[in-house]
Parts: structure tokens; C-alpha cells; sequence
């Protein structure tokens, strides 16, 4: 793979917020850096940006993606070998003498670091297959959808995961041939547990290089209003954002607003 210009560092949920909305990503960019460097930094995005109808960011191969309905399928043999232990609230997937966690990868140095592209983030897990192969695992604490390629955009967890997919490979010097997306169902009590097998190969490690750089020269991160979206954006949430088709009910100061778009 091509060397590329990393003077912006990306993260799989800033692919997964761009293919939403790229103003979003800005926004929560810019948020982001403000706090960790004490300073207001602004947005990028102009005042006078024209919205966009459709995201910017064609979407990744996604037609070898398979669902599955019920658990996870562990072996008895497969080991955990990386965990986010920053996250709350993670599904206890293995007992104990099956977990063999890299110690390169135990904080304060866990999150994965990519720096071909410029990429960083963290796996909920990896898991190592007898035969050595690692499988990055999402977890998600929802249910598996019916009509799952049909309905609640679940282009994004796809794209999370060949993103988590090449930081596994960068990180553990193997390639993965598929992410795991696991919908845990929290909330109904495993009435619709599920997993996606999101299939990585040299196609969408080709998807990735492209979504990484079109982010990168993108220099207006345009707003792409829709309800659905706008209605679970946490900046427009806040009340930051001038151009959402919806807006929660959520009271907002002008300052914050203003703050937000100069």
C-alpha cells in the first residue's frame, strides 16, 4: 500500500460519522480538540456551505456480508487477545483461562496505531483462532435487525469494522479475512442476539485508503441534512448545528451555536 500524507489523523468512528455527515464529524472534531487543548478550536466548515442531499463517501463492498441470528460462535480453542478495557458495559465473551491479552496492547499504549494511514482506534475485542488468525469484534448493545441490509443504515457498523480490521493486521502483523459485529440485545433479553460477519480483503482495504484520503482533502466537511441522522446527532443534540431537518428537543444557547459554525 501506497505511503499517504497522515498530517490528519483518522479514526474508525470519524469514517463512520463522515459517511453520515461530514459536518458532524467536523463538529465533533473540533469539540474534541478544544477540550484536549484548553483553547476554542474552530470548525472548518464554512458559513456559507451549500448542505449536500447524499453523503460524500460512496459506500464499501458489502455484498458477501452474512447475519446471523443467535450467539457468537466461539470455539473452544479461540482466546481473547485484545480488549478495550476503557470500555463500560462489555459482554464477558470468555472465562478466564482463555484470555490471553497482548501485552504490547494493555493501557496506557491500547489503542492500535496504523501510521500508513494515519489511523488509530481501539476493537472492542480481537479474538485469536486456533489457526492463528486474529478477528476484530464490535460489540453493539442492540439487537440484530430484521431486514438487517434493508434497514437502520447498517452500512456504518461495516465500514467500523474494515477499518478495525486494518488496525488488527497493522497491529498483530496478520490479516484478518473478516470483522465480527455482535449485536448483544441488552435491552430484550437476547430475544434477537445476532452477529455479522463483515468479509476484509483486498477490496475493502482498497475502500478504506480511499474513504481516508477523500476525508483528508476534504476541506469544507459539508452538512448532508436528514431527519434520521440530525435526530440522533449528538452536536445537533446540543444545539449546534444551524442546518438539521430535525432537532431533539434540547435547549441550546446562541453562543454554543455560534461557537459551533465560525
Amino acid at each position: 500500500m501506497a505511503q499517504l500524507e497522515a498530517s490528519e489523523h483518522v479514526t474508525p468512528h470519524d469514517l463512520v460519522t463522515y459517511s453520515r455527515c461530514p459536518y458532524e464529524m467536523e463538529l465533533l472534531r473540533s469539540r474534541h480538540a478544544s477540550i484536549v487543548t484548553g483553547r476554542t478550536v474552530a470548525a472548518r466548515t464554512p458559513l456559507d456551505v451549500i448542505p449536500l442531499r447524499h453523503s460524500p463517501l460512496f459506500a464499501p463492498p458489502n455484498l458477501r456480508v452474512a447475519a446471523n441470528d443467535g450467539r457468537l460462535d466461539i470455539a473452544p480453542d479461540d482466546s481473547l487477545v485484545y480488549e478495550d478495557e476503557g470500555e463500560a458495559d462489555l459482554p464477558m465473551l470468555f472465562a478466564a483461562d482463555r484470555v490471553r491479552l497482548d501485552p504490547r496492547y494493555r493501557p496506557p499504549n491500547a489503542t492500535l496505531i496504523d501510521p500508513t494511514l494515519g489511523l488509530s482506534g481501539r476493537p472492542d475485542f480481537v479474538i485469536e483462532r486456533r489457526n492463528g488468525e486474529v478477528v476484530p469484534v464490535e460489540y453493539k448493545s442492540t439487537h440484530l435487525f430484521v431486514g438487517y441490509h434493508e434497514s437502520h443504515g447498517r452500512t456504518f457498523d461495516v465500514i467500523q469494522s474494515i477499518a478495525e480490521c486494518r488496525l488488527v493486521h497493522v497491529a498483530f502483523g496478520r490479516r484478518p479475512t473478516q470483522g465480527i459485529i455482535l449485536y448483544g440485545d441488552a435491552a430484550g433479553d437476547g430475544e434477537r442476539e445476532g452477529w455479522v460477519q463483515i468479509p476484509y480483503g483486498e477490496a475493502e482495504e482498497r475502500w478504506l485508503q480511499v474513504a481516508v484520503n477523500q476525508i483528508r482533502s476534504d476541506g469544507i466537511r459539508a452538512p448532508v441534512p436528514a431527519e434520521r441522522n440530525c435526530a440522533n446527532c449528538g452536536p445537533n443534540g446540543d444545539g449546534l448545528c444551524r442546518f438539521a431537518a430535525a432537532r431533539p428537543n434540547t435547549p441550546y444557547t446562541h453562543a454554543q451555536w455560534s461557537g459551533a459554525i465560525r
